[in-house]
């Protein structure tokens, strides 16, 4: 089970009041407004030391608190390499209750968020929970010789013959969903399993993310991990393999490709960018056969590629070729290409002749490729601006 995310997303839409007006002026030290960014950054300190309050004072132009605090959030707990940060400490978090208020200034908003923090385990219970997870790890004997496939079966065995999960327990049995309930209590639901097996692969250096959606075969929420092997990530679920295991059965949840049976990722692990980011391997993991990129992770690698020119001149422009590729090709007068002074050429070959240009005038030229993948066309990044 995972409850927080729940209950975390919707508490800013019920508590935010509504946004002041224009003239709603106040004194203002704008010297203690900082941008999102450096407001994320301060807060996630707060929340690593586990401070109950924590407020985040953020300098913008935005008029809408949620899109910004969703900003400011995603900084907070943003991957580092420290592996209780990140996911680790994201899924920590029992409860945030978030109240704002806003001021307006000329041009900006000097927005005050104020969070109130309960957490699933306490700072002295993280640093129990470091040494214990040092210990396992130096018992483990990895050298330089052991292999990043050798690594990850070995933590995750280690987590699926330790922990049991823990049958009833209920959304208010808070300390089930925790990493350190699952390694010192050895009993926890998949958030301690998901949290605990990612704190172990994050700290033998091994790339990896908690994944939070449903299970659908009994349609509630479900937490798992993907984690790095070679070029591509792979699914692991350490909870429902850990059943398995108990019962001395056969890995079903381990290394696994995109398509991953009983599991339906949640909206923000589907997007293209996440893909990009987290290349998934189509099928699951093997030894003899090499990886292949699954469809998503392909689209996702086309839409943020950027084409190159290969040459640019007044009479022709040369396109880097992309195989499989076609080509949509855009010069004009202006340099915003507003549709009035701009020619739009859409073409397979990878040389194009200019047409009625006019002496003495300047034009800008870019271009885009455009690919099916799957049963869909998609296009690239467009390429960097030129002027002829």
């Amino acid at each position: 089970m995972f409850k927080k995310i729940v209950a975390f997303s919707l508490m800013l839409v019920m508590l935010l009041p509504v946004m002041p007006s224009a003239n709603a002026q106040a004194a203002i030290n704008k010297a203690s407004y900082k941008s999102y960014k450096e407001a994320g950054v301060e807060a996630r300190d707060k929340v690593y030391a586990h401070n109950s309050k924590v407020v985040a004072k953020i300098k913008s132009k935005s008029v809408d608190p949620q899109s910004l605090f969703n900003k400011f959030e995603k900084v907070v707990y943003a991957e580092t390499n420290n592996p209780n940060q990140g996911d680790f400490m994201r899924w920590d978090v029992d409860e945030t209750a978030i109240e704002y208020d806003a001021k307006k200034s000329g041009s900006y908003y000097y927005y005050t968020f104020t969070l109130n923090i309960d957490y699933l385990s306490t700072v002295k219970q993280r640093n129990t929970l470091d040494k214990k997870v040092g210990s396992i790890i130096k018992d483990f004997k990895f050298t330089n010789k052991t292999s990043t496939y050798d690594k990850i079966k070995k933590v995750y065995d280690y987590v699926c013959d330790n922990v049991s999960y823990a049958k009833n327990a209920t959304s208010d049995d808070t300390k089930y969903y925790s990493a350190y309930q699952a390694l010192i209590g050895k009993k926890a639901v998949c958030q301690g399993y998901a949290t605990l097996l990612y704190k172990f692969y994050k700290t033998i250096g091994i790339p990896t993310r908690v994944i939070a959606g449903d299970s659908t075969f009994s349609k509630v929420s479900h937490g798992w991990n993907i984690v790095k092997l070679g070029s591509y990530y792979y699914n692991v679920d350490s909870t429902w393999d850990s059943t398995l295991h108990h019962a001395k059965k056969d890995y079903e949840y381990f290394l696994k490709g995109d398509s991953f049976k009983g599991h339906a990722r949640w909206k923000e692990y589907l997007s293209y960018s996440f893909y990009y980011k987290y290349p998934m391997a189509a099928k699951g993991y093997s030894k003899k056969t090499a990886a292949k990129a699954c469809t998503k992770t392909k689209i996702a690698n086309f839409k943020n590629k950027k084409p190159k020119f290969k040459s640019v001149s007044r009479k022709k422009v040369t396109f880097k070729k992309i195989k499989n590729a076609k080509y949509q090709f855009k010069y004009s007068g202006v340099s915003n290409f507003k549709k009035k002074y701009t020619i739009t050429v859409n073409t397979k070959k990878t040389k194009y002749k200019l047409k009625k240009l006019r002496k003495g005038v300047t034009y800008w030229v870019k271009f885009r490729a455009k690919k099916k993948i799957g049963s869909k066309s998609y296009y690239s990044k467009w390429s960097t601006v030129k002027v002829i």
